[in-house]
């Protein structure tokens, strides 16, 4: 079943993409920008049935620190927001 979800999960992502883009064509962030939480869930999958260890969370820090600096501001200013809510002081 593992084998089936390793294709069928960033399939779906694709889709939801895809439908995101004609829903708002006009948004900052295109429906491309949900793509890697879709993969992420794929490669975990792909782990788990080779049984090999998982790089995963390297691979979604890599991401994040590169998406911040695709955009200074909103990647500080998000990156803020993710650490004052880490810490607890958001409510």
């Amino acid at each position: 079943m593992n084998f089936l979800l390793i294709f069928l999960i960033p399939l779906c992502g694709i889709i939801v993409a895809a439908f995101l883009v004609k829903l708002f064509p006009k948004a900052q962030f295109s429906g491309y920008d949900i793509l890697p939480f879709f993969f992420i869930v794929a490669c975990q999958l792909l782990t788990q049935e080779t049984k090999q260890p998982s790089f995963l969370p390297y691979g979604f820090l890599l991401y994040f620190i590169l998406y911040f600096c695709k955009t200074p501001l909103t990647g500080l200013l998000s990156l803020g927001f993710i650490l004052l809510s880490c810490m607890g002081c958001i409510t």
